[in-house]
């Protein structure tokens, strides 16, 4: 959604409001925050920072014909929550990887069809590697005020898998609720099949795969402050997952299966700046509720910290 025009002839009182309003919502994160599970379960035992549904728009965000978006993010050590994960079985060396790094690649195809790809350099703690880890399509619509879109991304990588490919499919829209207040919402579900591999404390290296999907809904609100469209935003997801867990160790035939059922809620909070060639993002995401199989330990999800930065 272009803002620019829209917010042009507002004046700096109404500015002002929006701000004081942004530091009600940033209150409002830090008591979560105070009020977070510190031993709360694990979402899911896959190491990966999942590039969609945080802060995915439903309008083309770049003017030109193409753009790119590198986004780092930091999970600290023993911020908000333990400084190790429990170990045993999966969840030995899972997640010992704190920082995650994606860069976005989009192309205008159409006007209302764009083509894109991420490039993942999520390592773990068997190495960092760097590749192709989504490819998407992504069809635009506005209608009355609302913008709203469709997103599917296919995994293109083959690790000598076989079945369907890990697969996304996203619903986004965004409408204003006043001059200075914006709203999205997204929903979307996953085919998940996809293999990783953790060095454990012993020293081997054991590796795992997960089959099976999962389930995302998230909500945000926009507080603009300024004419450009530059916003503090707070952003709430859900995500949820069942998945069929195969573990074994390199170079041993035994085999071990796990049923697992999880999930995890997001709040999300930080300042999106917008301007006409870049875009700069800096968050704060915290995991306010976890569960997972009451069988078992898992790792402990951790609040993280970020950064998005748009050349367009």
């Amino acid at each position: 959604m272009t803002y620019r025009k829209i917010f042009a002839e507002k004046t700096g009182a109404a500015h002002r409001r929006a701000v004081g309003h942004g530091v009600c919502i940033l209150l409002v994160l830090a008591a979560f925050a105070a009020i977070a599970p510190l031993d709360a379960l694990a979402q899911r035992p896959i190491q990966m920072f999942d590039p969609f549904y945080r802060g995915e728009s439903a309008s083309r965000t770049f003017y030109d014909s193409y753009a790119v978006t590198a986004e780092l993010s930091y999970r600290p050590r023993g911020l908000l929550q333990g400084d190790d994960a429990v170990g045993g079985g999966l969840a030995s060396g899972i997640g010992s990887d704190p920082v995650g790094l994606n860069l976005l690649f989009e192309y205008q195809l159409t006007p209302s069809l764009d083509a894109g790809a991420y490039v993942d350099a999520s390592g773990s703690a068997a190495g960092r590697t760097l590749g192709i880890n989504w490819l998407q399509l992504k069809y635009f619509r506005h209608e009355e005020g609302t913008d709203y879109a469709i997103r599917l991304a296919v995994d293109p990588s083959s690790d000598a898998r076989g079945g369907f490919p890990q697969m996304d499919l996203g619903f986004l829209y965004e409408s204003l609720l006043s001059p200075t207040v914006s709203t999205d919402f997204a929903i979307g579900v996953r085919r998940v099949h996809v293999g990783f591999q953790e060095l454990t404390t012993d020293n081997l290296l054991l590796r795992n795969r997960a089959i099976g999907w999962e389930m995302h809904v998230s909500t945000s609100y926009r507080i603009v402050f300024d004419p450009a469209g530059s916003n503090m935003f707070i952003h709430g997801l859900v995500q949820g997952g069942s998945y069929d867990l195969v573990e074994w160790v390199a170079g041993q035939a035994e085999r071990s299966s796990t049923d697992y059922q999880g999930g995890v809620i997001w709040l999300r909070s930080g300042l999106d700046i917008k301007r006409p060639s870049y875009q700069f993002e800096p968050y704060l995401s915290i995991p306010v509720s976890q569960w997972a199989p009451s069988e078992g330990e898992w790792p402990r999800n951790r609040a993280r910290v970020g950064v998005r930065f748009m050349i367009r």
